[in-house]
C-alpha cells in the first residue's frame, strides 16, 4: 500500500478487502465512517461508496475480486464493515496473502485454481472471525441476514414486509422479531433506510433526475420519496446532489 491517490467518492464493482498492517485515519463507506486502525481489516462490497484518508507511513494489504470469481460470498460478511485482526488471524492471514501475490505472478493452467481456493479459505476465515468482533459479539441470525441480502437484491422493488416475510418463509410478526432483536428497527424502517443508500449512491454517481431514482427504488411517487430523504438525511434530494 503506497498512499495510492484516490478520488472522492469513488466506488468500484468488485469486492476490495483491506488489511491496514498499521495506519490510523478514516474510513468513509457508505457514508459511514470508520476509524483505521492497525491490524483492522475493511470488506467493501460492489457499489458502496468509499474513500479513506489514512497516515503517510500506513502499510498494509489490498486485495480485489470480481463478483463472478466467488460463487457465494458469506452471508455473515455482508453484514460488517471492517474486522479487527487478532495474533492468531494475522499468523494465518499474512502467508495466505503472500502467497496469492506469489500465485498472481506465475503463469500456469493451475494459477486462477490455487487463487480462489486461496481467496475462499481467506472469507471462511474471515468469517468466523467476524462472529467474536465485540461490537459483533451477538451473532446475527440467518435469516436476518438472509432478510439484509434479500432487500439489497430487491431494492429496485417495492415490495411489502409481508413480501419479504412470504420469501423467507416466515409470519411477519417472526421477522418483525427478528429485526428489533438483531438491528432495534422494525422491517419498514430497514428497508427504507437500504433504500435511501442507494438514492445516495445514484444522486452522487449518475445523471439520473430525481424522479427517476425515485422511481427505480420503487416509489410510485417522487415527492413523496424528496420527503422521506429528506426526513432521513436533513438534505433534499437535490441539495444533497450538489453537496
Amino acid at each position: 500500500m503506497e498512499n495510492p491517490v484516490v478520488d472522492w467518492p469513488h466506488r468500484h464493482d468488485f469486492y476490495s478487502l483491506v488489511w491496514f498492517t498499521r495506519s490510523s485515519g478514516i474510513n468513509v463507506i457508505d457514508f459511514e465512517e470508520y476509524e483505521i486502525k492497525h491490524d483492522r481489516l475493511f470488506f467493501m462490497q460492489p457499489k458502496q461508496v468509499h474513500n479513506w484518508s489514512y497516515s503517510k507511513e500506513s502499510k498494509g494489504y489490498i486485495l480485489v475480486f470480481a463478483k463472478h470469481f466467488i460463487k457465494e460470498i458469506p452471508l455473515e460478511l455482508m453484514d460488517i464493515a471492517f474486522v479487527d485482526l487478532k495474533s492468531d488471524s494475522i499468523k494465518l492471514i499474512k502467508p495466505l496473502l503472500e502467497n496469492l501475490i506469489k500465485e498472481s505472478k506465475l503463469n500456469d493452467n493451475l494459477v486462477e485454481k490455487s487463487i480462489i481456493s486461496g481467496i475462499n479459505y481467506l472469507l471462511l476465515h474471515l468469517t468466523r472471525t467476524a462472529s467474536d468482533l465485540e461490537h459483533n459479539r451477538k451473532t446475527k441470525s440467518k435469516t436476518i441476514l438472509q432478510f439484509s441480502k434479500l432487500v439489497a437484491d430487491t431494492i429496485s422493488k417495492n415490495l411489502t414486509v409481508k413480501d419479504y416475510a412470504d420469501q423467507l418463509h416466515i409470519t411477519v410478526e417472526k421477522l418483525n422479531e427478528h429485526c428489533k432483536e438483531n438491528y432495534g428497527q422494525n422491517p419498514k424502517n430497514i428497508i427504507l433506510e437500504k433504500k435511501i443508500t442507494e438514492a445516495k449512491r445514484l444522486l452522487y454517481f449518475t445523471d439520473l433526475s430525481i424522479k427517476e431514482i425515485a422511481f427505480r427504488l420503487g416509489f410510485e411517487d417522487s415527492s413523496y420519496f424528496s420527503r422521506i430523504f429528506k426526513l432521513k438525511t436533513n438534505f433534499s434530494p437535490s441539495d444533497f446532489k450538489n453537496t
